[in-house]
C-alpha cells in the first residue's frame, strides 16, 4: 500500500491519504523527531479512543520508506477555525461550544495517559530563553500547583477540531496527558488571545482578527468558568507555567518575547 495526496504538513510529520480509496489517512514523522515521542503519541491515542472521546479512530504504528507513520481513520469536514470566520454573528455561540467541547473530556479521569506536570517540566528545563535561577523558581511554583487526573489535550485550539455532520472530532493528541483542566484551560486561552499572526499580513486584516480572537476567548472562558463551576483565578495560577513551557515551541520570535516578558512580570511581581 502506498500514500496518496498530501493532506497537511506540520512540525513534526506530514499527512497523507492511505488505502485503496483514500478512506484512511497516514501521519509519516520526520526522520528528526525520536521514536518515544512516536511511540507516546501513538499510546495516548489509543487511550482517547478507549475513552470514547471524539477522536479520528486508530490504526496502526507502521515504519513505511524509513519513516514512521501512525494510520488513522480519515475525518472530513468543516474546521472549527473556518466555521467561525464564516459565520461571525455566531461567534459568540461557537465559543460557547468550544468551551462546552474542552468541558466535555475534562469529565474524565485516567492514569493511562503521561503526567502533565512532567510534560511541562521538561519543556521549561528545555528552553534556553529563561536562566537556571528563574526556571527553578518556576518550577517551584508549578510543584505547589494542585494535582489532578483529568484528560487535558495539551493543544487544544480551534485548529484541531473538525465538524463532521456538524459532530465534533478533537485531532492531534500528542500532547494529551493527565492533570489538572486548569492548565489546560490556560493554555487554550493563552494561544488564542496571544498567539502572533504573520508579520505580512495587511494590518486591517490583522485588526480584524485580533478584534475576532479578542471577544472568542472571553466568551470562552466566560463560558467555561460557568459550564464547570471553575474559578478565573484558578485558571490564572497555571499561566507562568504554560507561558514558560511554550518558550521551546516553534513560535514566532516575537511571540517568545512576549511571553519572556509576561514571564519576567509576573516572577518580579512575586518577589
Amino acid at each position: 500500500m502506498s500514500v496518496g495526496r498530501l493532506i497537511g504538513r506540520g512540525n513534526t510529520a506530514e499527512v497523507y491519504e492511505w488505502g485503496d480509496k483514500g478512506e484512511k489517512v497516514i501521519k509519516l514523522f520526520y526522520e528528526k523527531v525520536p521514536f518515544d515521542i512516536i511511540k507516546r503519541e501513538y499510546e495516548t491515542s489509543s487511550v482517547i479512543n478507549q475513552l470514547g472521546i471524539p477522536s479520528p479512530g486508530l490504526g496502526d504504528l507502521i515504519e513505511y520508506n524509513q519513516k514512521w507513520g501512525i494510520i488513522c481513520e480519515k475525518i472530513t469536514g468543516i474546521g472549527f477555525t473556518q466555521q467561525i470566520s464564516t459565520r461571525p454573528f455566531s461567534l459568540k455561540k461557537n465559543a460557547a461550544l468550544f468551551a462546552e467541547l474542552q468541558a466535555s473530556y475534562h469529565n474524565i479521569s485516567t492514569n493511562k495517559l503521561p503526567e502533565q506536570k512532567e510534560y511541562l517540566t521538561r519543556n521549561i528545563l528545555g528552553t534556553t530563553l529563561l536562566t537556571d535561577i528563574e526556571k527553578e523558581e518556576i518550577l517551584k511554583y508549578l510543584k505547589i500547583l494542585p494535582v489532578d487526573n483529568k484528560v487535558c489535550h495539551g493543544d487544544y485550539h480551534t485548529e484541531n477540531i473538525i465538524l463532521n455532520d456538524q459532530k465534533p472530532k478533537i485531532l492531534d493528541w500528542m500532547t494529551g496527558a493527565s492533570g489538572n483542566s486548569c492548565g489546560d484551560v490556560a493554555r487554550t486561552f493563552l494561544i488564542i488571545r496571544y498567539s502572533i499572526l504573520p508579520p505580512d499580513m495587511p494590518k486591517v486584516t490583522k485588526f480584524i482578527i485580533q478584534s475576532v480572537r479578542k471577544v472568542f476567548a472571553k466568551v470562552y472562558l466566560i463560558a467555561y468558568t460557568k459550564t464547570t463551576n471553575t474559578s478565573v483565578k484558578s485558571i490564572d495560577e497555571w499561566m507562568l507555567p504554560v507561558m514558560a513551557a511554550r518558550l521551546v515551541e516553534g513560535v514566532p520570535n516575537q511571540e517568545k518575547q512576549f511571553l519572556l516578558d509576561k514571564i519576567r512580570r509576573e516572577l518580579q511581581s512575586r518577589n
